[in-house]
């Protein structure tokens, strides 16, 4: 070769090398500004209590270097998402720091295309490599980069991850498994469940073994376990050591409950749906390409060391993954629970693109019984398991089938399967390229069918817990510090956003017997009969603003009100208290808007001789019947015709001296409205 040829070779190898890169690059932005300007139309935070908890501990890191939940106390959750999203959060107002967090989430989720790429450019082309990398940008799961929750990074790290771990099955040393301990580490700092790596990667070893005929490359996972075993007696030693405590909450933090899991009926069947669940990530046919493969491997027809450790590592990992999370979701969710189960994806997305770069081949035998589970799979997974309107928050791949019945759904999801196993099996080898672009259209188009489904529901559940006022109404009041008091009148996400968005609430209590799974930890409080509340321990509770939902009325200076408006739940009031907290009435059986129909009620505390005025709206035009106590005066009937509002004074038992409490009912069997409601002392 001349020098003009060597220079012309160098170049053209030079531009091989940048063509890749420059591509994967573009992948990345494009997706990361597409799932940006896709999230606007999403109403955050929409998943509770999640992205409240991850949002405020992300404020608490960047804030003051603690995990709380502002100064709520909070068990262990995570700590990499949270120092991901919180500094937007800490540093700006709520609604400009969740922009800023959605752009980091954004680049998070579609980070994942690099180690993708990486992987799959070791067993396959160049260009089949950037496939697999675009094909899992186009998921729906990546739509949770529009929220605050630990999906974007756990998809990224536990991909690296498994990448570090496929590298130390091909070349074992020492290295190679800190670097899979430090990258398995850091996938669970982001989520807990990432911790299945660790068995994951001991049965990917026996696989990898069992497949190259070859037990001696078990040898170097002894040295392995026994430098886990001394690391694990150490810490256990130093924990020991300086007063420490050894415990499965200690560990866990508020995933406790999980790891200490009791069994569950209906295990068998949860971890049979969430592994049809894992093939309707790829639509079926990228499920049957990864089985071919690893049909080929572990049956000794190709020998490929590295296309060996990526089978391993899929069989092993996604294997272990169903099986954690159908026992979880059994016992937590009550339906498919595919967001846990979004690290598959570039498994799949590599083993598909894989099988078309090698030849496509074709193990009949494997393919005609994967094929064939798919089949019955889909003829008997529950429908309403994988898609209806409560299953969106956790499958939006699925989500298009919640707009057919059921009859259309199954047949959609049978005749896909059957699609998909032909595409696999019948389709020309030369044409297999044919089965990616179906893959890329159906993650496309459910990608923009769960987006819209998303839109339409983070905003209806908006709506439906806060109403259509700005939600952080406390914070603009300028009340200061205040502390809310759950009484359960309200549904527990909207308590969750209403402590989102206010900055101000520093305390929360709880009424027995009310209770909320957010916050994770509040101190119970009880009302006596003289309305003050006091803790477990008899003391009065005693701060200068409390905020509680308007049907428990407190003594003190009305300072804030956040109403309705559309809500199903009531409007909220903030009170400005003089030392103990006291209630003054507490009513129930109430709309948020005041109607009522059936039984209502109102109880007085510190009950004293005056009278219980009460405004009713006719609109049935019924007699109402009004009791009080079973020791009180007869029941009285107050008529209040249809159209017409009237004010009803209802006399307090003669046995009213301020020790007790009075309860006063309102029996309709009708349909009237109410606008004010007090108790007049004489």
């Amino acid at each position: 070769m001349t020098g003009a040829d060597t220079a012309t070779e160098g170049a053209s190898g030079r531009r091989r090398a940048v063509l890749p890169l420059l591509v994967l690059t573009g992948l990345v932005v494009v997706s990361t500004a597409v799932r940006l300007a896709v999230a606007q139309s999403f109403t955050t935070p929409w998943i509770a209590p999640d992205e409240m908890v991850y949002g405020m501990l992300g404020e608490s890191l960047w804030s003051n270097g603690t995990l709380g939940l502002r100064d709520l106390p909070s068990p262990y959750y995570s700590v990499l998402t949270p120092a991901l999203i919180g500094a937007p959060l800490a540093w700006l107002d709520l609604a400009d720091g969740i922009q800023w967090a959605r752009l980091l989430q954004a680049l998070a989720a579609s980070l994942v295309a690099v180690p993708t790429y990486l992987w799959a450019r070791s067993i396959a082309s160049m260009r089949w490599a950037l496939a697999a990398a675009g094909l899992v940008l186009l998921a729906p799961a990546l739509h949770y980069a529009g929220f605050l929750m630990t999906e974007p990074l756990t998809l990224t790290v536990v991909t690296i991850a498994l990448l570090a771990m496929a590298h130390a099955l091909q070349r074992p040393s020492m290295w190679r498994y800190g670097v899979f301990a430090a990258w398995a580490t850091a996938a669970a700092a982001v989520r807990l469940q990432a911790l299945v790596l660790l068995p994951a990667f001991l049965a990917a070893a026996l696989l990898d073994a069992l497949a190259a005929r070859d037990g001696k490359r078990l040898r170097p996972l002894l040295l392995l376990g026994g430098v886990a075993v001394g690391v694990t007696v150490a810490v256990a030693l130093l924990v020991v050591v300086f007063g420490g405590e050894l415990s499965t909450e200690r560990v866990l933090g508020a995933y406790t409950p999980i790891g200490e899991g009791a069994p569950v009926e209906s295990g068998a069947d949860a971890i049979a749906w969430h592994a049809f669940d894992v093939a309707l990530l790829g639509f079926g046919v990228a499920a049957l390409a990864t089985a071919a493969l690893a049909a080929c491997v572990l049956s000794g027809r190709d020998t490929d060391p590295v296309l060996r450790a990526f089978v391993a590592v899929t069989l092993a990992y996604v294997g272990l993954l169903v099986l954690q999370v159908g026992l979880f979701s059994a016992a937590y969710v009550g339906h498919v629970a595919e967001r846990y189960l979004i690290t598959a994806l570039p498994l799949l997305a590599i083993g598909l693109c894989a099988w078309i770069s090698r030849g496509a081949p074709r193990p009949r035998v494997t393919l005609v019984v994967a094929g064939g589970i798919l089949v019955v799979a889909a003829v008997a997974v529950p429908i309403d398991e994988i898609a209806s309107q409560g299953t969106l928050v956790n499958a939006p791949t699925s989500a298009m089938l919640a707009a057919l019945s059921d009859g259309w759904a199954r047949l959609a999801l049978v005749g896909g399967a059957v699609a998909a196993c032909a595409l696999v099996l019948l389709l020309p080898r030369r044409l297999a390229w044919v089965t990616a672009a179906v893959l890329a259209v159906g993650l496309a188009t459910a990608s923009a069918d769960s987006a819209r489904r998303i839109a339409d529901q983070s905003s209806h559940e908006q709506r439906v817990a806060e109403g259509t006022a700005p939600p952080g109404w406390l914070d603009a009041a300028d009340v200061g510090d205040a502390t809310l008091v759950d009484t359960g009148d309200r549904l527990w996400t909207a308590t969750a956003r209403t402590i989102f968005w206010n900055r101000s609430i520093d305390d929360v209590v709880h009424l027995l017997p009310a209770t909320s799974p957010f916050p994770p930890v509040t101190p119970a409080v009880r009302i006596g009969a003289d309305g003050i509340l006091r803790t477990l321990d008899g003391a009065p509770l005693r701060r200068r603003v409390v905020v509680a939902p308007k049907p428990l009325v407190f003594a003190g200076e009305k300072v804030a009100e956040h109403q309705a408006g559309t809500s199903e739940a009531p409007g909220l009031v903030a009170w400005r208290q003089d030392g103990e907290i006291r209630a003054v009435l507490r009513t129930g059986g109430f709309l948020p808007n005041g109607d009522f129909s059936g039984i209502a009620s109102i109880t007085v505390y510190r009950c004293r001789p005056g009278t219980l005025d009460v405004t009713i709206l006719g609109k049935s035009g019924d007699p109402i019947e009004a009791r009080v106590d079973e020791l009180g005066a007869s029941p009285s009937m107050l008529e209040t015709p249809a159209g017409e509002a009237r004010t009803h004074h209802i006399s307090a038992p003669p046995y009213a001296n301020g020790t007790t409490t009075c309860l006063f009912e309102l029996v309709n069997p009708g349909f009237a409205g109410t606008t004010t409601i007090t108790f007049t002392p004489r």
